[in-house]
């Protein structure tokens, strides 16, 4: 796992920033380098995860000389041996050659079109010498980050938003429409803008294209091109000959998956008791005794129990981990955060990246350092690919005029009027109201008022997130992938994980996973009372079976110790807002927070979301 920085000057001699932006980037003893020539530098910081495995031999900076290359990668690339073969690679050189030297070769036989035939997470740049360009890419789902900022002197980018405000010229200032949708409790879709108005992410899938000497908009800044390469919604469709073939065809995709993330280590794994981060868990276990290592350490959410059996409402959860762990063998480490904890989270500047996290992934993180894990294994990303529960099926089925399926697809179901509505009837009408039916339904009700201060509110209008209505399993399926929820949760992770030399995979956000997904027909995805129904049928002989056929969320023993601990911590933030004026009150309705902050209030009506958000915007 490398750090990656650079820039490229409108005029050689200017002062560049390299080195403050290494610094930002990781303590400077770590094992690093810098290079620059004219108008454009390159730097590398390797982080701490990065040392271990095969990774070792890869060097900070790549360098083809004779083609006129040089790269800085933040990259794992999968399936390399096809790889070699498409390049041409002699199979004796193959074994010396790392994540770097295969990218370089790729861009000198593809070109930009070299994003095309890579498999794997990363962000990289490649300047090129002879065609005066820099050429930066980021991966399909955006694995690894991509920052970076245009002024009329300069482009500079990083892996870290810290590291693009550390370059002379990069203002800090907020985007305040950006703000204004983090305090209405809205996600940002996978677009390019960040909290710092001066400072951008590359979308994943996309390619971003720097030529030397081309005025930007008449500024006198390097011209930036912007180009997506990556198409799910061209997924080729997928034609087995029998719901067997669908499953065994699913079950090598994932099982490969698996394998490829486990290059390196130590390895941990999430385990919530779920579908998706129990059959990472089984797999990941299987493949490490096959190569005769011990199983990975899994690591969840739920807090120790000691000697005290759980609540009856969160036995359930306890039993699924505990069925999965006695399977494999696995050794569990528990942990929930106590109200310091939620504390210190909340003190942390909450427009950077690296402290999006939920507050009980920090106490993962935690352990999972003090135990030397620097790979952790993800289920996230499921819902969006092979293991989707199946949402717009039911339209699907009316609007294609299948309707004896639809009959029978309800028929079995108890309360099929109520799923009738929320499952077709709502959504045609408009996308949010079926979660709008939901919370109605289970008594929670509807919240709009927002902690923004009034006159910001009229000020600043929030960025629209509304990603317009899907019909049908697709259009649903690549609605989520677009929705923003996916970058937002991995480039938090990314970042918070680099701070303490751990790095994120996720294996069903491969992209071989993810295409086979959108090429499935729409009854793969639920038949009758079962969604997710390929899923669970793909891993039948994998997972538990009370794992493999668990109906519904398992959440109440996760998140109400945390959200205890966030209750807890109310007197203490009480004190300390009360003892400073913070710079960014001026965002927040301060009078509304301050009576949020009231355990008994809480209670009675839990509104988390835009309490944490606010209070993650604030700097106190």
């Amino acid at each position: 796992m490398n750090a990656i920085c650079g820039f490229h000057l409108r005029e050689a001699g200017e002062a560049h920033g390299l080195d403050t932006m290494l610094a930002a980037l990781g303590d400077p003893g770590e094992d690093g380098a810098r290079w620059t020539e004219g108008a454009v530098g390159l730097g590398c910081r390797r982080l701490p995860a990065s040392v271990t495995g095969r990774d070792r031999a890869e060097p900070p900076l790549h360098f083809d000389r004779d083609a006129g290359l040089v790269l800085a990668a933040d990259a794992r690339l999968d399936d390399q041996g096809a790889l070699c073969a498409t390049l041409g690679v002699p199979r004796a050189e193959r074994t010396g050659l790392t994540d770097g030297d295969l990218i370089l070769r790729a861009y000198n036989r593809w070109g930009r079109d070299c994003p095309n035939h890579l498999l794997g997470d990363y962000a990289f740049a490649v300047w090129d010498a002879r065609n005066r360009l820099l050429f930066c890419a980021r991966d399909p789902v955006g694995v690894r980050p991509f920052y970076y900022a245009l002024t009329t002197r300069r482009f500079v980018f990083a892996s870290a938003v810290e590291a693009v405000l550390a370059a002379p010229d990069v203002s800090d200032a907020l985007d305040e429409r950006v703000v204004a949708t983090h305090l209405t409790v809205q996600t940002l879709r996978s677009g390019a803008r960040t909290f710092f108005a001066a400072v951008r992410k590359l979308p994943p899938g996309h390619t971003l294209t720097i030529e030397a000497g081309r005025p930007e908009n008449g500024s006198g800044g390097p011209r930036v091109r912007v180009e997506r390469y990556w198409h799910p919604e061209q997924a080729p469709a997928v034609r087995p000959a029998s719901d067997d073939a669908y499953a065994e065809q699913l079950l090598d995709l994932y099982t490969q998956a698996v394998r490829d993330r486990l290059r390196g280590g130590p390895v941990g794994v999430h385990l919530s008791g779920g579908l998706d981060s129990s059959s990472v868990a089984v797999l990941a276990a299987r493949e490490m005794r096959r190569r005769g290592h011990p199983p990975p350490l899994a690591f969840t959410w739920l807090p120790e129990l000691g000697a005290r059996p759980p609540k009856p409402e969160h036995a359930r959860e306890y039993a699924l981990v505990d069925a999965v762990c006695a399977q494999e063998g696995l050794q569990t480490c528990y942990g929930a955060p106590t109200p310091g904890d939620v504390l210190d989270v909340l003190r942390l500047d909450g427009t950077l990246p690296g402290v999006q996290v939920h507050l009980n992934e920090e106490i993962v993180q935690r352990h999972a350092a003090v135990r030397g894990v620097r790979v952790l294994l993800s289920g996230w990303g499921g819902d969006e690919g092979v293991s989707f529960n199946g949402r717009g099926y039911q339209q699907h089925l009316l609007l294609s005029g299948r309707w004896r399926r639809l009959a029978a697809e309800y028929r079995d179901q108890d309360a099929w009027a109520p799923r009738f509505l929320a499952g077709i009837v709502l959504p045609l009408l408009h996308p949010a109201l079926p979660s709008t039916f939901r919370r109605l339904r289970a008594g929670k009700g509807m919240y709009r008022r927002w902690l923004i201060d009034p006159a910001f509110a009229r000020r600043a209008k929030p960025l629209a997130t509304s990603l317009g209505r899907a019909v049908g399993v697709r259009p649903t399926q690549l609605q989520r992938l677009q929705a923003g929820h996916l970058s937002a949760r991995i480039e938090g992770w990314a970042a918070s994980g680099a701070r303490r030399g751990i790095e994120y995979r996720y294996p069903l956000l491969d992209r071989r996973l993810l295409e086979f997904a959108l090429g499935l027909p729409p009854e793969q995805f639920r038949r009758g009372r079962w969604g997710r129904w390929l899923f669970r049928h793909g891993l039948r002989a994998v997972l538990p079976p009370e794992v493999c056929w668990s109906q519904g969320a398992n959440d109440a023993a996760r998140y109400e110790p945390v959200m205890g601990a966030f209750v807890e911590a109310f007197p203490m933030i009480r004190r300390l807002l009360a003892a400073c004026t913070p710079a960014r009150a001026r965002y927040v309705d301060m009078p509304r927070l301050w009576e949020h902050l009231d355990a008994d209030r809480f209670r009675a009506k839990p509104q988390p979301r835009p309490i944490m958000n606010a209070l993650r915007l604030l700097d106190f």
